[in-house]
């Protein structure tokens, strides 16, 4: 074998693996996984110890969704909305991301205006658009209902709620009689996160910190 034949051989052949080589990258990757996950997990608590507060009034849900495993579904007052009665922008597109300004009302926060972005003051909850039905944008504030007026169903990630195992059925029957609210604290961007349920204004479940 010539000289050149050597080199060519050496440089094809796999280099030699450091012991413990696998083992460490293995470490490495469950070490990410578990600083990701810490990360997620401080970044709740945060929200949920410091966030701005606010109640939103939870709405019945039609009785063919059912109560699923040990969570209750949730809809909100601000889960539907019309544009023709909010300030700010409009046109909405189903997949858009909204900011909806909330206003508080007798001890429940209202929805005021939609926002492309998120605003530079006042408290704000992010949401998505699901749907978009309504054939015409808001363009003066009116009096009597708009047949046409475009209908926005927005989400949240505030729609589902954990329950301890057998309560279920009562907290459904008691969100379908209006008794039900929800207390969410709110991040700077407006993300936002359930704290507790509240029934007849009374707290009754409340989201641990960990």
């Amino acid at each position: 074998m010539s000289f050149i034949d050597e080199q060519i051989k050496g440089l094809q052949a796999p280099a030699p693996r450091a012991p413990g080589t696998f083992a460490l990258a293995v470490a490495a990757i469950f070490l990410a996984q578990a600083l990701f996950l810490g990360a997620m997990i401080w970044d709740r608590m945060m929200l949920l110890r410091s966030g701005t507060e606010v109640t939103l009034a939870i709405e019945p849900v039609d009785p063919r969704d059912l109560f699923r495993g040990d969570y209750v579904i949730l809809t909100y007052d601000i889960s539907r909305l019309e544009e023709s009665k909010l300030a700010g922008d409009n046109d909405f597109k189903e997949g858009d991301t909204v900011w909806v300004a909330l206003e508080e009302q007798g001890g429940l926060w209202q929805a005021a205006a939609l926002h492309r972005k998120a605003p530079s003051e006042g408290t704000f909850i992010q949401g998505r658009v699901d749907y978009a039905i309504g054939a015409r944008p808001r363009t003066v504030e009116e009096d009597e209902p708009c047949e046409n007026c475009r209908m926005l169903t927005l989400s949240y990630g505030i729609e589902s709620y954990f329950v301890p195992e057998g309560t279920g059925w009562d907290l459904e029957e008691q969100r379908n009689e209006n008794r039900l609210a929800a207390r969410i604290a709110l991040g700077g961007d407006g993300e936002a996160a359930i704290k507790g349920l509240l029934l007849d204004g009374e707290l009754i479940y409340e989201e641990p910190l960990f």
